[in-house]
C-alpha cells in the first residue's frame, strides 16, 4: 500500500480561516440581498417621527394618496389601489366622515412624469371636502 503525502507546508489553517471568512461574507451579503423590501406601489413615505404641531396631533387623521404617471393616472391611498380613477378617489373622499374635516391632512405624492392637471384635479377634490392637503416631494439631487 502507498502512502500519500501532502507537499503543502503548514498551509492547512490560514486555508480555514479564508474559507471561513468566505463563507461569513457570503452570508451577510445573502442576508442583506434578501433583507430588502421594495415599496408597494413606487413611493414609500411615513410621516416624520416629529410634528412642530400645536396641539394634539392624531396620525390616524393623515392620510397619503399616491398618484402613479400615465395616460389615465392610478391612484392609490396609503399601500392599496383605489379603483374607479378620481371618480373613486371622490367616494373615498366622502366615506371620511369626521366632525372636524380640516384636521385630517391628506398628503398627496406623485413624481415629475404626473401631469400637473391630474394633481391639481386631485387637490380640488381634497379641498372641497374641507380638509388640508399637502405634497410630498424629493429634493433634487444635482443641487
Amino acid at each position: 500500500m502507498r502512502r500519500i503525502r501532502s507537499s503543502l507546508n503548514g498551509t492547512g489553517f490560514a486555508i480555514l480561516i479564508a474559507a471561513g471568512v468566505n463563507l461569513f461574507v457570503l452570508l451577510c451579503m445573502c442576508v442583506l440581498l434578501t433583507s430588502y423590501r421594495p415599496p408597494r406601489y413606487g413611493v414609500n413615505i411615513r410621516p416624520a417621527a416629529s410634528h412642530f404641531v400645536i396641539g394634539a396631533y392624531d396620525r390616524s387623521l393623515s392620510h397619503i394618496i399616491t398618484i402613479s404617471p400615465g395616460e389615465t393616472p392610478r391612484f392609490f391611498l396609503d399601500d392599496r389601489e383605489i379603483p374607479g380613477g378620481l371618480e373613486g378617489v371622490e367616494r373615498q373622499l366622502a366615506e371620511w366622515d369626521c366632525p372636524t374635516p380640516a384636521r385630517v391632512t391628506v398628503i398627496i405624492a406623485c413624481d415629475e412624469a404626473v401631469a400637473a392637471g391630474s394633481v391639481q384635479q386631485l387637490a380640488d377634490k381634497v379641498l372641497m371636502h374641507g380638509f388640508s392637503c399637502a405634497f410630498y416631494g424629493r429634493p433634487d439631487a444635482d443641487k
